[in-house]
């Protein structure tokens, strides 16, 4: 459960950071499914213990990468 608190501050104050808001960032990590990832939520992905992929996503598609 630590692990998984810690994984999902880290996405959080990425998504925070794109979104703006943590409300935002907080509603899209539980409920907007990924296609890139199979059309997971990143809480889901978080909780298989893939928060690196998650971030490196979400960074992708802030650098201006199509997701």
């Amino acid at each position: 459960m630590q692990k998984y608190l810690q994984d999902m501050v880290r996405v959080l104050a990425v998504a925070t950071e794109m979104t703006g808001g943590l409300e935002r960032a907080a509603f899209l990590l539980r409920n907007e499914p990924l296609r890139t990832f199979g059309y997971k939520t990143a809480d889901a992905l978080i909780q298989e213990g893939r928060a690196d992929a998650v971030i490196a996503y979400l960074e992708s598609l802030a650098g201006g990468a199509a997701g």
